[in-house]
C-alpha cells in the first residue's frame, strides 16, 4: 500500500473512531440520567472503556449479567466498533484498509453523435439520402409508366399535321421523317416522357421530393401530355428543351450568374421547335432571378441579364440561319370566349391545384413537420412572386391565342404553360395532404379526377382520323398523273406516296370556291369529308359519286362524317 492510501486509511479509521465515541458517551450519558447508582454507573463506564479517570481506580472485573437497567447493558445493543474487512483479493497488509462508499469520477467528454438531421427544407420535411432518393425513383417510374399507357391510347391514322411534318425534308425534320409514323411518334413519347422526368428534378429542387412527385403525377395525366406524346411533330421536343432550362435554371441557383448560361441553348432552341414556347421565354427570365435571389441577393439580376442576354442573342442567330417560325401572329376567327372555355376544361383543375399551393406557400414558407427546427427561408415577397409568375404563365397560350381568334393546336399550347404551373399544383397538394402525410386521401382524389378527365379528353376529343378504307379507295383511282381534290390533302399524299406526287393533291373549299372547281371540271377524283352531298356536286354531269366511307367504330366516331368520294366520268 503506497503513502498516499496509508495516509488515507488512518485519517478514516480517526474519523470512525471519533463518530463511533461520541455516539457512545451521548447514549451513556443518557442512560445515566435514568439509573440512581451514578457512581457505579461512572465506574462501569471506565471499567469497560478501559480508559482510567482522575480519581477512580481502573478494574478489569466487569459483571456477568448486568439487568437491564445497567450500564453494561449498551454492548448488547451496540456491539463493539469493528473496521470494514478489505476485499478478498487484496493483499494482506491491506486487510484494515477503509474504502469510502462513494468515489469522485472525473467528467467525460460528450461523445459524437451517431446522425445529425439535415436542414429542413423551404416547405415540407423530406430527407434526400440514398434509400428517399431511389424510392422516389421508383415512383416516378410508375407516374411514367402511366404517361406512357395514356399515350399509347392514341394510335391510327396519321393526323394531317403529323402527315404534313412527314413530308417535310427540312434539315432536321427529314431524317426524322424518314423514321416514319410510328417511329416519330415512339421519338416524341421518350421526349415527353423526358420533359415529365425534368420537371419533377426541377420542383425537387426548388421545394421538395414529395411535392416533385405530385407535379409529375398530376402533369403526366394531363390530355395535353398524353397527346403530345404521341404526336409525331416537334411539340414534344420544345416541351422537353423548356423542362431542360427549367430544370437547369433550379439546378445552377446557388451557383455564380455566369452558370446560368447553360440554360440559354435549350431556351432559345425551343421556339424553333414549336412557335408557341417563345410565350415563355419572358417567364424563363423572371424565374432565373427568383430562384437565385434567396441565394445571391442582387447578384440574381445579374444572372437574369446574362439569361435574356444570351437566349436573345441566340435567338436571333436561329432567325438569321432559319427564319422566323410560322404561325405565331396568324389571325383567325375562332370565338374567344369558347377558346378560354377549352382551356378551362383542358387545365382548369391544375390551374386551380396551383393557386392554392402558391398562395398557402406565399402565407407560410415552411408546412411545421418540425416546428422547432430553424433556418433561412425564402421572404414573403419572392414567394408571392414566384407563385404568381407560375400560375400566371398558364394563362399564357390561351390569352393570346383567344386574342388571336385562333385556336390552332391550343390543347397542345396548354400543356407548355402547365409546365411551370405544376410544381406550385404539386406544392398545394403536399400542402392539402399535411405534415407527415396526415390527409393523404385528398391527394389521391386529386390525381384520380385528373387521370379520369385525361383519359375520357385524350379517348374521346383527339382521336385519330380513321382514314384506312379511304386511302385504301383511292389506290384503284390515283395515279401519277392525275389531279386530285380533297379537305386532307397531307394524309393522302403522305399514305399514297409511293404511286403519287404531294403537289397532286389540292385543299378543297366550301361553297363558291367549291363550286368553282367542280365546274371548271379539272380534277380527276374529288374526296369529301361530309354529312350530305355539297350542292355543287348534285346530278354533276362531269363526276359520279364512287363510294360513300362510314366510320367503321360508330360509338368511338365522335360525330365524324363519312368520306364521299367522286371520280371524273
Amino acid at each position: 500500500m503506497s503513502n498516499e492510501q496509508q495516509q488515507e486509511y488512518e485519517r478514516q479509521q480517526e474519523y470512525a473512531r471519533q463518530q463511533y465515541e461520541q455516539q457512545y458517551w451521548q447514549q451513556q450519558a443518557s442512560q445515566a440520567s435514568q439509573v440512581p447508582h451514578v457512581q457505579e454507573t461512572q465506574e462501569s463506564f471506565l471499567r469497560q472503556s478501559g480508559q482510567p479517570q482522575p480519581g477512580y481506580q481502573q478494574s478489569t472485573q466487569q459483571p456477568t449479567q448486568p439487568h437491564p437497567g445497567h450500564p453494561g447493558a449498551w454492548q448488547q445493543q451496540y456491539p463493539p466498533y469493528s473496521a470494514p474487512q478489505a476485499p478478498a483479493d487484496e493483499p494482506e497488509s491491506d486487510a484494515d484498509y477503509y474504502v469510502p462508499h462513494y468515489t469522485v469520477l472525473a467528467p467525460e467528454p460528450e461523445p459524437e453523435p451517431g446522425y445529425v438531421l439535415p436542414e429542413v427544407p423551404v416547405s415540407a420535411w423530406s430527407v434526400d439520402n440514398s434509400r428517399s432518393a431511389w424510392i422516389s425513383r421508383g415512383v416516378l417510374v410508375l407516374i411514367l409508366l402511366v404517361q406512357a399507357g395514356l399515350s399509347f391510347r392514341l394510335d391510327g391514322s396519321a393526323f394531317a399535321q403529323e402527315a404534313k411534318f412527314l413530308l417535310s425534308d427540312g434539315t432536321f425534320t427529314g431524317p426524322l421523317a424518314d423514321l416514319g409514323l410510328t417511329g416519330v411518334r415512339t421519338l416524341s413519347l421518350a421526349w415527353a416522357l423526358g420533359a415529365t422526368a425534368l420537371l419533377f428534378g426541377a420542383t425537387r429542387l426548388l421545394f421538395n421530393a414529395r411535392a416533385g412527385l405530385a407535379a409529375a403525377a398530376m402533369y403526366s395525366v394531363l390530355q395535353s401530355t398524353a397527346f403530345t406524346g404521341r404526336y409525331a411533330s416537334l411539340h414534344s421536343l420544345s416541351l422537353f428543351l423548356l423542362a431542360a432550362a427549367l430544370w437547369l435554371l433550379a439546378r445552377t441557383r446557388q451557383s455564380s450568374p455566369a452558370a446560368v448560361l447553360v440554360a440559354a441553348p435549350f431556351a432559345a432552341l425551343a421556339p424553333f421547335a414549336a412557335y408557341s414556347a417563345a410565350l415563355y421565354l419572358p417567364s424563363l427570365t423572371v424565374l432565373a432571378v427568383l430562384t437565385a435571389y434567396r441565394f445571391r441577393g442582387a447578384g440574381a439580376f445579374v444572372r437574369g441579364a446574362l439569361f435574356a442576354a444570351a437566349t436573345g442573342v441566340l435567338c436571333f442567330v436561329g432567325v438569321q440561319l432559319n427564319g422566323t417560325p410560322s404561325g405565331w401572329n396568324a389571325h383567325g376567327t375562332d370565338s374567344a370566349t369558347s377558346l378560354l372555355k377549352e382551356s378551362a376544361e383542358w387545365g382548369g383543375v391544375v390551374l386551380l391545384v396551383a393557386v392554392i399551393g402558391a398562395v398557402g406557400f406565399a402565407r407560410r414558407a415552411r408546412m411545421g413537420e418540425m416546428p422547432w427546427a430553424e433556418g433561412s427561408a425564402p421572404g414573403t415577397v419572392r414567394r408571392s412572386a414566384l407563385g404568381l409568375t407560375m400560375c400566371a404563365t398558364a394563362l399564357l397560350a390561351p390569352l393570346y391565342q383567344a386574342y388571336l381568334g385562333n385556336g390552332s393546336s391550343l390543347h397542345i399550347h396548354v400543356g407548355f404553360g402547365l409546365l411551370f404551373a405544376v410544381p406550385m399544383a404539386g406544392l398545394g397538394i403536399s400542402r392539402m395532404m399535411g405534415a407527415h402525410f396526415r390527409y393523404p386521401q385528398i391527394g389521391i382524389m386529386l390525381y384520380v379526377a385528373a387521370l379520369v378527365v385525361g383519359m375520357a379528353q385524350t379517348q374521346e376529343l383527339y382521336r385519330p382520323l380513321d382514314s384506312a378504307a379511304m386511302i385504301g379507295a383511292l389506290r384503284e383511282v390515283a395515279d401519277g398523273k392525275g389531279s386530285y381534290l380533297t379537305d386532307e390533302p397531307e394524309i393522302s399524299a403522305y399514305y399514297l406516296r409511293a404511286k403519287t406526287d404531294p403537289g397532286q393533291w389540292h385543299r378543297a373549299g366550301r361553297g363558291a370556291a367549291l363550286t368553282s372547281a367542280v365546274k371548271k371540271g379539272s380534277y380527276d377524283a374529288i374526296v369529301l369529308r361530309a354529312a350530305s352531298v355539297p350542292d355543287a356536286l348534285r346530278g354533276n354531269a362531269h363526276y359520279r359519286l364512287l363510294a360513300v366511307l362510314r366510320p367503321a367504330d360508330k360509338d368511338s366516331a365522335g360525330g365524324r362524317a363519312p368520306y364521299r368520294i367522286w371520280v371524273k366520268r
